[in-house]
């Protein structure tokens, strides 16, 4: 009898075994077709990475204010599953892209303080030293959102594309 619960330990070892090397291979996929999209955007963006993140920036900040861990930050989002760039909406606050798109909004800013908890550890790094009025792109593998678990109508093991809009920062 503990022959069989040792054999049927192993297969469960093995198969999870077998899942995360299939997740690392996907997460790995996912970051080569994020850095060709990258690599393939204009040479008039800064692009900032922070450990797999990547900032693309289409409007620098000009209040010389950034985003330091502690701050609070107001901004615009529009949330999209990456697909070698802007793909299927699946949240925003923004208005114009609200009626582009049909969803409703308010339009208020999303407001968080930078460092907690509130958000995913890909927009977090993608936040990492972003300027008040900085419009940019933050683009990360599933690896950095929500991993191998659906998140409303977000697939698991889907890499994200967020358009941001700071409104403000607040030391």
């Amino acid at each position: 009898m503990s022959r069989f619960y040792i054999a049927a330990l192993l297969v469960v070892c093995l198969a999870c075994s077998c899942d995360k090397e299939d997740r690392k291979n996907t997460y790995a996929d996912q970051e080569a077709l994020i850095d060709n999209y990258i690599s393939s955007l204009s040479t008039d963006y800064s692009v900032t990475i922070n450990s797999g993140v990547a900032r693309v920036t289409l409007q620098e900040s000009t209040s010389g204010k950034t985003l330091t861990q502690g701050d609070s930050m107001y901004f615009h989002y529009s949330g999209y599953v990456f697909s070698s760039g802007k793909g299927e909406l699946f949240s925003t606050n923004d208005t114009e892209v609200a009626e582009m798109y049909g969803f409703v909004t308010d339009g208020k800013p999303f407001g968080i303080k930078y460092g907690s908890s509130a958000l995913i550890e890909g927009l977090n790094k993608g936040f990492e030293g972003v300027g008040e009025g900085e419009h940019c792109y933050i683009v990360f593998s599933s690896r950095y959102g929500y991993g191998n678990h659906i998140m409303g109508t977000i697939p698991k093991l889907t890499p994200l594309f967020f358009e941001i809009k700071v409104d403000k920062i607040v030391k």
